[in-house]
């Protein structure tokens, strides 16, 4: 990770705080995601390319 590109960090710090309120990847999860980085899964997509 500490290799990731820095917009692909930022996409894990913020999944993770989201499980702060959401601690399941329900549909509550993925909207509160959703709502604070609208760009999320462009984010995941990069970060999965990079670690593969």
């Amino acid at each position: 990770m500490i290799e990731a590109p820095i917009d692909t960090i930022d996409y894990v710090i913020t999944h993770e705080l989201c499980h702060v309120t959401e601690p399941h990847h329900g549909a509550a999860f993925y909207h509160l995601l959703e709502r604070v980085m609208p760009d999320w899964e462009r984010r995941k997509l990069r970060l999965e390319l990079f670690m593969a």
